[in-house]
C-alpha cells in the first residue's frame, strides 16, 4: 500500500509494465542469441542473417518513431501499446513459420513495428504521462528491471526450445503478448491531452524534471536537440558495438578464453548496479551532468586499457567501470530529453531522437566486428575513445548551454 502511494496509486500498473518490458525485450531482442543454432541447422540461416533481424527491428523503429511520437503526444500510449502487442504477437507467429532468409527477415519488420509501438520510447512516454515529476526515478527503476530480460529469457528460451523446438517456443512468446502483455497495456489510464500554449516561455525557472517546457530556452531548442542526438548516437555506437567483442579483445591482450568469458559476465551486474544507484540517488544531480560523467569515464577507460598490463583484475576493473558508465548513459538517454524539452511534445521529441540513435545502434555490431578483425584490440579501443570523445564534447557544450539559460 505504501509503495502504491509512493507511485501515485500506479504501483500495481508499474509492476505490470515492468513485466511487459521483460517479456517484450526478452522474446524479441534477446531470443536470437539462443535460437541462432537451431535456425542454422533447420533452415540454413547463418549468424549474420539471424542477427540481421535485430538490425531490421532497429531501423524499422527509427523510421516510424517520429510519426508514432506525434500520435502519443495527442492520444496517450494505451491504444498504441495495445496495437503494438498484437503486432508483436503476429510478427512472432510469422517468425515461427519462417522457411528461409526472406520470410525470416520480413517477420522482423513486423516485430520492429510492434516493438516501436509498445516498447522502446513508448514505455518511457507512458511513465512520463503517469508519473510527472517522479519520471526520472521510475524510468531508472524500469530500466533496471529491463536489464533482467536477458537473464530471464535466455534460459527460458533454451528450456522451451529443448522441450518443444524453436517454432513452438516462438508461438509461446506470441501467446504471452496476447495473454499477459495486452491486458496490462489495456489497464493504462486514458490520457487527457492538454494543448501547449500558443507561445512557450523561453525558460521555466525552477521547473522540475517533468515540467511542461523543460530547461532549454526556446531559441536554443534546435541546437540542444542536435547536441543530444550527437552525444547519444556517438556513445550508442560504442555501447552497442564494443561490448559484443570484449571477450575477443581480452583474449588478444593475453587472457585465456575462460578468463575473458568470466570477466565479461561482470558487465550485466555492473550495468544494473549503476542504473540502481542512478534511480535512487540520481535525482539530486541534473541528468545532463550525470550523462557528462559517463561520457568522460568511457573514453578515459578505453585509452587507459591498452597502456596498462593486462591481468584479470585489470580487465575486471575495466568491465565494471565501463559498464557502469554505459548504465548511467542509458538512463540519461531516456530521461534527459524530458528534463531539457519538457512534457509538451515529449513523445515527438523522443521519436526524432530515435532516428539517428537507432541508425548508430544498428551499424555498431558490424562496424566493431570489422575494426576488431582488421585493426586489432588496441586500435579498436583508441577509435572507441575517439568516438565517445565526440559525444563528450557535444554533452559538454549542452551543459554550458543549459547553464547560460
Amino acid at each position: 500500500m505504501a509503495a502504491s502511494s509512493r507511485f501515485g496509486g500506479h504501483g500495481p500498473l508499474l509492476l505490470g509494465l515492468a513485466l511487459t518490458r521483460i517479456i517484450g525485450w526478452g522474446s524479441t531482442f534477446y531470443s536470437p542469441s539462443v535460437l541462432v543454432g537451431a535456425l542454422d541447422r533447420e533452415i540454413g540461416l547463418n549468424a549474420e542473417i539471424v542477427f540481421g533481424g535485430i538490425t531490421i527491428l532497429l531501423i524499422t523503429g527509427a523510421l516510424v518513431a517520429p510519426a508514432i511520437g506525434r500520435v502519443l503526444d495527442r492520444e496517450g500510449t494505451r491504444r498504441s501499446m495495445c496495437i503494438g502487442a498484437v503486432i508483436c504477437a503476429l510478427g512472432l507467429g510469422v517468425l515461427s513459420q519462417a522457411q528461409g532468409p526472406v520470410s525470416y527477415l520480413a517477420s522482423w519488420f513486423v516485430i520492429g513495428l510492434g516493438h516501436a509501438m509498445s516498447l522502446a520510447n513508448t514505455g518511457n512516454v507512458t511513465i512520463a504521462q503517469l508519473m510527472g515529476d517522479r519520471t526520472r526515478r521510475v524510468i531508472g527503476l524500469m530500466m533496471l528491471v529491463t536489464g533482467l530480460a536477458s537473464s530471464v529469457f535466455w534460459p527460458l528460451t533454451a528450456v522451451l526450445m529443448n522441450a518443444f523446438g524453436w517454432r513452438m517456443t516462438l508461438i509461446a512468446f506470441a501467446a504471452m503478448q496476447l495473454v499477459i502483455v495486452l491486458p496490462i497495456y489495456a489497464a493504462i489510464p486514458r490520457y487527457r491531452h492538454v494543448p501547449a500554449p500558443a507561445a512557450a516561455p523561453t525558460a521555466v525557472p525552477g521547473a522540475g524534471l517533468a515540467g511542461e517546457h523543460g530547461s532549454v530556452a526556446a531559441h536554443s531548442r534546435r541546437a540542444a536537440f542536435w547536441l543530444v542526438a550527437l552525444a547519444f548516437s556517438a556513445s550508442g555506437l560504442v555501447s552497442w558495438g564494443l561490448p559484443l567483442h570484449l571477450i575477443t579483445l581480452f583474449q588478444e591482450a593475453g587472457l585465456t578464453q575462460g578468463e575473458a568469458v568470466w570477466v565479461a559476465t561482470l558487465s550485466g551486474p555492473a550495468t544494473l548496479a549503476a542504473r540502481a544507484i542512478d534511480a535512487t540517488l540520481g535525482e539530486r544531480l541534473p541528468a545532463e551532468k550525470v550523462a557528462l560523467f559517463g561520457l568522460l569515464l568511457g573514453p578515459a577507460l578505453c585509452l587507459l586499457l591498452p597502456i596498462v598490463p593486462m591481468t584479470i583484475m585489470t580487465a575486471a576493473a575495466f568491465v565494471v567501470l565501463f559498464s557502469a558508465a554505459l548504465g548511467v548513459i542509458s538512463v540519461a538517454r531516456a530521461t534527459l530529453p524530458l528534463a531539457l524539452f519538457g512534457r509538451n511534445g515529449f513523445a515527438a521529441m523522443l521519436g526524432k531522437l530515435t532516428v539517428p540513435q537507432n541508425m548508430a545502434f544498428s551499424a555498431a555490431p558490424l562496424l566493431f566486428a570489422v575494426m576488431v578483425e582488421r585493426l586489432g584490440a588496441s586500435p579498436t579501443l583508441i577509435v572507441s575513445a575517439a568516438i565517445q570523445a565526440i559525444g563528450f564534447v557535444a554533452m559538454f557544450a549542452l551543459v554550458r548551454m543549459v547553464a547560460r539559460g
